[in-house]
């Protein structure tokens, strides 16, 4: 019997010792796990701890009108604050021409105020890879991943192209097809941490690469580690030095998935909305800020150019005024409309993210709208804020 209770001490200290190793090395997963409210849009700034600064340059050297030079009518600038602000919105900011004809700010916020953009930073990502790809340290799109992922070489994820990943078209599986808040649920464990990049390469493929459009955050994500293994640099390093420094965007963050670990590389990029407004113009732009070329022309134009499997999507961004997306879709797009009404102009982009965060830009008008929010919309019309300024230029 004293061997018997002996041997159980024992046990029980080393399941406590065991219990305490794994707290310890999970501790961000269990305490973003815990202190989770359900839901990722209205979560605050401070659970996505630990963070890794985007350091940037901070210029904010937009044009701002004066009272009797507005290009867009008070009445209608009047008309879509009304409604962003219905809407629960933190932000909406309206530049056209270059000049902003309307920055507006809600819930005590300013200018300062940093947001998570969601998926919109996957049109960030998209960028990269161009730039990466200008600076030779990636040879071409269309060559396969496994030239840069190592653990793929010699396996039939590595013929996989980036071109492809970037179209949303690798046919790798989802990390999971449920939305489940469980500690079991594979994309929660994910999302949550510890192992950014080992859970995403760990994935297998459903469908030969190109042939079928599936929008997958893991393929953002594999893209993202291309661009580490091909450029040397972390992630956020990279994007500080050949985007937020370039184009002066104030500094922001990204979420690891441990101390000094990997950032979280297909959404949440913790920044101001002001910034989305620069950067939305670099398309108007054709890659140039302030005159100097910041990507090349030629990429922003392949980025928008509709992908073979799916016409409304480009290269990490969302094209053209064929499709909006519905309330079923899983990227967080919804409508109260079932038949919403199509964008005014043929060739909008869109920088979408999770929840209603939009960066509208319209090369034809020179105009470029940013809209943020911390909360769910009450009855959101997709086109509806784009649609009223661009029929105030017609």
């Amino acid at each position: 019997m004293k061997i018997f209770l002996r041997f159980l001490s024992w046990l029980t200290s080393g399941l406590c010792v065991i219990a305490i190793i794994y707290a310890f090395s999970e501790r961000n997963f269990l305490i973003r796990y815990f202190s989770y409210n359900g839901d990722p849009l209205t979560n605050p700034i401070s659970w996505f701890d630990p963070t890794e600064v985007i350091n940037g340059s901070k210029n904010d050297n937009l044009l701002v009108v004066s009272n009797d030079k507005f290009s867009i009518s008070k009445s209608v600038l009047e008309e879509v604050s009304l409604y962003a602000e219905s809407q629960s919105s933190l932000a909406l900011i309206i530049v056209h021409n270059g000049i902003i004809q309307l920055e507006k700010y809600w819930d005590d916020a300013d200018r300062s105020v940093l947001f998570n953009p969601q998926s919109m930073s996957k049109s960030v990502l998209g960028i990269l890879v161009g730039i990466a790809i200008s600076e030779g340290y990636i040879d071409s799109v269309d060559d396969n991943i496994g030239k840069y992922i190592e653990e793929w070489r010699g396996d039939e994820r590595g013929k996989i192209t980036i071109r492809q990943a970037l179209q949303m078209s690798a046919g790798l599986e989802q990390m999971s097809s449920s939305y489940d808040l469980s500690i079991f649920n594979k994309a929660v464990r994910h999302h949550f941490g510890t192992s950014f990049d080992e859970m995403t390469l760990s994935l297998k493929q459903n469908d030969p690469p190109g042939t079928n459009y599936e929008y997958n955050n893991e393929e953002t994500n594999l893209l993202g580690i291309v661009i580490e293994r091909a450029t040397g640099n972390r992630y956020a390093d990279y994007l500080s030095s050949r985007l937020w420094k370039p184009l002066e965007l104030g500094d922001a963050k990204m979420y690891l998935d441990r101390e000094n670990g990997s950032v979280m590389k297909s959404c949440c990029i913790l920044s101001r909305p002001y910034d989305w407004a620069k950067l939305g113009y670099l398309f108007i732009e054709r890659g140039l800020y302030n005159g100097k070329e910041i990507v090349p022309a030629s990429w922003i134009n392949q980025m928008i150019t509709p992908s073979v499997n799916k016409d409304f999507y480009g290269l990490q961004v969302w094209l053209g005024s064929s499709y909006i997306p519905s309330k079923s879709n899983n990227v967080g797009a919804y409508d109260k409309n079932e038949n919403p009404p199509l964008y005014l102009d043929e060739e909008m982009l869109v920088f979408l993210g999770f929840g209603g965060q939009r960066t509208w830009v319209s090369s034809k008008y020179n105009l470029v709208i940013v809209y943020a929010t911390k909360q769910w919309a009450n009855a959101w019309i997709e086109a509806k804020i784009p649609n009223s300024i661009i029929s105030s230029l017609q």
